[in-house]
Parts: structure tokens; C-alpha cells; sequence
């Protein structure tokens, strides 16, 4: 008994300092120490779709080491449905229409200043690992790195998580200089949902059916050929060999990131670290009647997990309050002590300190330019949602919707044709929020598509076949 008290004893003393660093950095003191900083995008993780979150099958249980000793944003969204603008505003916490890299091949200008940058420049060593083949040095978003791994490859082979973690780890025994950032992007949870076949039975004690083919069958003659006629074709079996399949890719790839933590925290790095858990953007899973993402501004492919585990936190809290990714650079910057940015997010330290503090609301924008698949912008505020679709892929032109997110958050009744006044509001609304933005946007974003390989964006969804024009269209 003398023997297990003085152990808890000698565990509790070790863990004072890294308690009190917490503390240090929720003060904003000037003697705080500067922490590690681990930002993980798990592409293409919807939110609904953990356990953590509500869900109902158990995907992402290596992670609850993490979720016990982190505060929880249950209410985080993206600003676009898709990788390019989403983690433009991730790196910069600017809104779409500030930083304006929002198109299939635009890069990342010279002129964004990325967090990358702005904790190298604050001494930090930095290295990221991008498996995302439109996040790459082609891209503009190695800015700021002094290592950045990325897949210049054909999609569907883009590398495992595994072995972005191997990277990791070779990183970490050349005997990095602390403190430091590491930025992650693993793609498993992207279609077509790879997990190697060892662990394909982990999450349903089997592996899942092959009904559905990522954009093969109804999946690709709906949101590629526009014939939506064909979603009477999707059954319960196409829908639950989809759901399958991509909640067995949640499984696998938090249990890598489970791995991950592990080795982190035998080299005594985990703890003393500030750790960020997210996504870029959802996954549509029929839910309005598509598949994939940056066909819609619905919330399945709006709503992203968010965890934070500041250096020291033994306990776990939930913010309910809505936030969003632009609000992820303010916050590394304010606990790191680096110099603040202007931008259009808010720092979440608040509710690291008080989960309960009501702040005033903001209201979150939305947008996706995607020519061959949505045009549209959005506003939430108050309660309500209202997106504006210039078009999109089922031949809408210039409608409106507009949902109660609070008594519909699955946004499934569209309110536009009985609440017109409260649409003129919000319309205007949003109209004048992105007039605001455009007054000091960065410039307009160079055009790299035609450096890109088209077979590796057509495979990742982000080319349609035949769109593509450039030098190498015929071969």
C-alpha cells in the first residue's frame, strides 16, 4: 500500500511542471515555455462519424487517450467542402474570400503568410508531411517548412498512414531541436477509403462488402454525369457497404494516430506538447443525395472534429459554442507567444480556460467555386443557415436555401419560401460580409493546373475526366 501511495507521489511531482506550463500558457505569462505543436488533418473526416461525437459504432477508440486529456469543440466547421481552400484558411485564418485560393490549381500566393512561417520565425523547427496530392510544394503550402514530405504521385497509390508515421519517426531519432511544429495530412479516410487488407476487419469483424465502388456506379452517374435519376438505384446495401467502408478507414487511421501518440509519449514529447486534432472537410454519404464532397455547403461535409490538448491538461472539456478552422492559427500563435495575425479568426483560449464562457456570437461563412460540381456561399448566424447556390452539379441556377439548424441540423427542410424576410436579411447579409473581404484580399492566385498531373487529380476527384486543357490533355 506505502509502496503504490509513494509511486502515485513520484508521478504526481514529475507531472507539476508540465501542469504549471499549462497554467503559465493559459495566462498568457511571459515566463511560459514555448511547447511543441502537433497539428493532425485527418482528409476527409466528417465529424458525426466518431464516437466521440455521438456516433454509435466505436472508430476511434485509440483516441481516447487524447479526447480525456483535451477540450473537445463539438461545434467546428470548415470553411469550404473541399482540401485546397479549407486548408488555406487552416494555415492562414483567412476567410475563403480573403486568401482566394478557392479553384482547382491555384496556389497558395507568396504574400500568405502561414503559420508555418510565423512559428519559424519565432524559432521553431518546422517539417509537415502532406499525403493530399493538391497540399504540395507544387501548391504554395510548403511555405514556412524546412522539411515538407508531400505525394506528387497518382492518387489512388498515395502512401499509407503507416508510413507517414515510419517518416515521423525518423524524424523524431535524428535528434530534432525542440520546440518544434509538425503538421500531418494523412489521405486513408479519403475515397477510395484504402486500409490495408490486416485491417480491414478491425472496426466490423469482417471485412466490409465491395457493393459500392468509389465513383463507379450510381456514385459516378450522379455527381459526375448529373443523372440524378439514378438515385433510385442506391439501396441499403450500396448505402451500408459505403458506410462500411468509410467508418472501417476511421478506425484504422485513428488507431495509426493512437500508435502515433504512444511512441510520442515514451519519448517523454507527448505530454509537454500541444496537440491539434481535425479536418479539412467532411464526406457526403447520401445524406442529400450525393456523395463525396464539394458538391454542397450541407454540414456532412461542413462539420469537422476538433481536439486540443494543451501541455500538462489531465482533464477533458466540451465548448458547444460554434467555431470554426479559421480559428485554429490565432490560437497555436497566442500559446506559443508568437506575434498575433490579422485575420478573420478568433482565438479559442478562452474556452481552453472557461468551456462555459459565452463569447459574442460570429457569424461563419462558407464558400466553394468548384465549376463542375458547386458555386456557392453561405452564412450561419442566429440559429440559421442560408447558402446561396450560383449553380451546382443537379442544375440548380441561382437558388436559395435556407435551414434551421437548431431544429434541423441535418438541414433536410428548406425555410426560403416561407421566411423571405429573414433571407433578404441574411442575403444581405452575406453579400456585404464578402464585399469586406474582397477590400483587402491577397492577390489573385497563380494557376498551376497545368503542372499538375491530371490522372493523380481525375483519381482524387478533383478533375473530372475530360475537363482537363492542359499541354498533356491528348496523351
Amino acid at each position: 500500500m506505502m509502496h503504490r501511495a509513494s509511486r502515485r507521489w513520484r508521478q504526481q511531482l514529475r507531472a507539476i511542471p508540465s501542469i504549471a506550463g499549462a497554467w503559465l500558457l493559459l495566462c498568457g505569462c511571459a515566463d511560459a515555455p514555448r511547447p511543441n505543436v502537433i497539428l493532425i488533418v485527418v482528409d476527409t473526416l466528417r465529424a458525426d462519424h466518431l464516437d466521440g461525437y455521438g456516433y454509435e459504432r466505436p472508430t476511434a477508440r485509440a483516441l481516447e487517450r487524447l479526447a480525456a486529456r483535451s477540450t473537445r469543440f463539438s461545434d467546428c466547421t470548415s470553411t469550404a467542402p473541399w482540401t485546397v481552400p479549407s486548408v488555406a484558411s487552416l494555415f492562414t485564418g483567412l476567410a475563403t474570400a480573403r486568401h482566394r485560393v478557392n479553384q482547382r490549381g491555384a496556389k497558395l500566393p507568396d504574400a500568405a503568410v502561414t503559420l508555418a512561417e510565423r512559428l519559424r520565425d519565432r524559432g521553431y523547427q518546422t517539417a509537415g508531411i502532406s499525403f493530399n496530392a493538391v497540399v504540395t510544394h507544387e501548391t504554395g503550402f510548403a511555405q514556412g517548412f524546412a522539411r515538407f514530405d508531400d505525394h506528387l504521385g497518382h492518387v489512388l497509390a498515395y502512401p499509407d498512414i503507416d508510413d507517414m508515421l515510419e517518416r515521423v519517426e525518423r524524424w523524431l531519432d535524428e535528434g530534432i531541436r525542440e520546440p518544434f511544429f509538425l503538421y500531418l495530412q494523412p489521405m486513408n479516410t479519403h475515397g477510395p477509403y484504402r486500409v490495408p487488407l490486416a485491417a480491414r476487419t478491425s472496426l466490423l469483424g469482417a471485412p466490409p462488402s465491395r457493393v459500392f465502388r468509389y465513383r463507379r456506379g450510381p456514385m459516378g452517374a450522379i455527381v459526375v454525369g448529373g443523372k440524378l435519376a439514378w438515385r433510385q438505384r442506391v439501396d441499403s446495401a450500396y448505402l451500408q457497404s459505403l458506410r462500411d467502408q468509410y467508418d472501417t478507414s476511421i478506425r484504422y487511421t485513428t488507431d495509426r494516430l493512437g500508435d502515433l501518440l504512444t511512441s510520442l509519449e515514451k519519448r517523454g514529447l507527448y505530454d509537454a506538447s500541444l496537440v491539434i486534432v481535425t479536418s479539412d472537410h467532411g464526406e457526403e454519404l447520401f445524406d442529400h443525395g450525393g456523395f463525396s464532397h464539394g458538391y454542397s455547403l450541407h454540414r456532412e461535409v461542413l462539420h469537422v472534429p476538433l481536439y486540443v490538448k494543451l501541455p500538462g491538461q489531465r482533464t477533458s472539456h466540451t465548448v458547444t459554442a460554434p467555431v470554426t478552422l479559421t480559428d485554429v492559427v490565432p490560437t497555436i500563435l497566442e500559446l506559443t507567444g508568437a506575434e498575433s495575425a490579422e485575420g478573420d479568426g478568433r482565438s479559442l483560449v478562452p474556452w481552453l480556460r472557461d468551456a462555459d464562457v459565452v463569447l459574442p456570437e460570429r457569424p461563419r461563412f462558407y464558400q466553394t467555386m468548384w465549376n463542375g460540381r458547386c458555386v456557392a456561399r453561405g452564412i450561419e448566424q442566429g440559429g440559421y443557415k442560408l447558402v446561396a447556390i450560383e449553380h451546382n452539379y443537379e442544375g440548380l441556377r441561382d437558388a436559395v436555401r435556407l435551414y434551421d439548424i437548431r431544429r434541423d441540423p441535418r438541414e433536410t427542410r428548406d425555410l426560403s419560401r416561407v421566411d423571405p424576410e429573414r433571407v433578404a436579411r441574411m442575403q444581405a447579409a452575406l453579400v456585404a460580409a464578402f464585399a469586406g473581404f474582397g477590400h483587402d484580399a491577397l492577390e489573385a492566385p497563380e494557376d498551376v493546373l497545368d503542372k499538375l498531373d491530371r490522372d493523380r487529380l481525375e483519381a482524387l476527384g478533383y478533375l473530372e475526366p475530360g475537363e482537363y486543357d492542359g499541354p498533356d490533355a491528348s496523351e
